[in-house]
């Protein structure tokens, strides 16, 4: 029981870390479905969870609306439409399901261990049914995760594809095994599930880390990229909040749209984007008040922030703006290496500032 709640956890864990993506695309929101859903499948399989809800085929149910999920999903991924008869079929097999569990009884689907006893037809349909279905949705997803690893670049993305492959493999396998079984036991012959099934639940669970494992490798990746940017959108803020002081016409979007926005993986990019685009507009309106000769220092960075600070200071003064605007240093062509050197400018100008020298702001500037 402590191996199943460690399983169930960690796909909470991953549920709640994706659920950002939801307001990505259509791909994105299949894959959650399918996280989402198989947490939801643990939990309510979960000996003590079970215990209160007193809905045995509520587990199978959901694993049959993950399976549909992961379906939708490939057919995403693929470029292709899911065909209709997926959809129909997978209605069909909930709709199966519910009647042979209501025909059948409750206590015969119920759990592992009252496999144990004499198995009518119709309790062999259901698992049948239910294992048949999972389980070729899950060869079906091997394959397809396979032959895109194969492909994949070497390292990371192979590895973390071939882990998901894996998985689905190895929980398609067991649930073939299970229907197998079932249908032996079905049949007369003893079949001692109370001594299989704790080792078949370890299996399937260890099959399910090994493909969320899988299936994390990319989002490890992406997440040092996301680390990178908000580290970069930190260095950026002391530069910026000066240019928003100064203009505050820069601003392309409210800090409220912002936080909204926050809640897409992919807006740290756009942030950081934006915030590169606002401070060089910033310094585009400043570029007149730079006086011709700023003291060089040791670091070029150190020079384009003293000039920065400087420019703000005639701003604040009142002093007019000169005819031949000055020229602030070139940068690379890559917003990789706006966003190098704007972080070194930014936090040079934070130390500047910090020395005892506070830039001054216009009355009535938006903080």
């Amino acid at each position: 029981m402590v191996f199943s709640l460690i399983v169930m956890i960690l796909l909470w864990v991953m549920a709640l870390a994706r659920l950002p993506t939801l307001w990505r695309d259509r791909r994105q929101r299949a894959l959650w479905s399918a996280v989402g859903g198989l947490a939801l499948v643990k939990t309510a399989s979960y000996p003590p969870v079970a215990d209160r809800l007193h809905a045995p085929t509520l587990p199978n149910l959901l694993g049959v609306a993950v399976a549909f999920g992961l379906l939708r999903f490939i057919a995403l991924i693929t470029g292709a439409e899911l065909p209709r008869w997926q959809a129909v079929v997978t209605a069909g097999t909930l709709a199966t399901l519910g009647v042979l569990a209501a025909v059948a009884g409750s206590d015969i689907v119920n759990k592992g261990e009252v496999l144990a006893a004499p198995l009518p037809p119709v309790a062999v349909a259901y698992w049948v049914v239910l294992e048949g279905y999972v389980g070729g949705v899950l060869i079906s997803a091997a394959r397809l995760f396979w032959t895109v690893g194969r492909a994949a670049p070497a390292g990371s993305p192979r590895l973390g594809l071939g882990a998901i492959a894996a998985g689905a493999a190895i929980i398609s396998l067991y649930a073939a095994v299970k229907a197998i079984l079932v249908v032996v036991h079905g049949f007369g012959a003893p079949i001692a599930f109370e001594r299989i099934e704790p080792v078949a639940h370890v299996v399937q669970g260890s099959a399910i880390l090994l493909a969320v494992a899988g299936s994390l490798v990319p989002a490890s990746r992406r997440a040092r990229a996301v680390v990178a940017a908000y580290r970069s959108l930190l260095e950026l803020r002391p530069l910026w909040r000066a240019m928003k002081d100064a203009f505050p016409e820069v601003i392309l979007f409210s800090p409220r749209r912002a936080v909204i926005e926050l809640a897409g993986v992919d807006d740290v990019d756009l942030r950081l984007y934006r915030r590169v685009i606002e401070i060089r507009d910033g310094m585009l309106a400043l570029r007149g008040y730079r006086p011709a000769h700023v003291p060089p220092g040791d670091d070029p960075a150190a020079t384009e922030a003293r000039g920065i600070a400087m420019a703000l200071a005639r701003r604040a003064a009142g002093e007019p703006p000169d005819d031949q605007p000055a020229a602030w240093a070139p940068v690379g062509p890559e917003m990789a290496d706006e966003v190098a050197w704007l972080s070194r400018v930014s936090v040079a100008f934070r130390e500047l500032t910090a020395r005892g020298a506070p830039i001054p702001r216009p009355s009535g500037s938006v903080r």
